[in-house]
């Protein structure tokens, strides 16, 4: 069963939001550790960053929504790319599993 359209909606636009209050979350630990130079030498920072360098890029990719899929696509509301970007997409989105790997490094 298809979602309804105030679903498609609701699916297409929320991420807009919360993609982009992590990016600002992940933004934010970013700057933080690369302002101190004493911060970058050390290996728990590291991985900090590392981690929220990963998560920035996924909530980015998050954050486009349904904008990447192909145009034209049905049961999707507001597709408006190609098959390119949602290939893209798709790759970045998978390249966030870095970020649970580097979580699991700081524990």
């Amino acid at each position: 069963m298809p979602w309804s359209e105030i679903q498609q909606k609701h699916l297409s636009i929320w991420p807009h939001f919360t993609g982009t209050l992590s990016m600002i979350g992940s933004g934010l630990i970013i700057h933080q550790v690369l302002r101190s130079p004493k911060n970058r030498k050390r290996v728990y920072h590291r991985l900090l960053l590392a981690m929220s360098i990963c998560d920035f890029n996924t909530s980015f990719w998050y954050f486009l929504s349904t904008w990447p899929i192909p145009a034209g696509t049905s049961n999707v509301f507001a597709p408006s790319g190609t098959q390119a970007s949602c290939t893209a997409q798709g790759f970045f989105i998978q390249f966030g599993i870095a970020t649970p790997l580097y979580n699991a490094a700081l524990a």
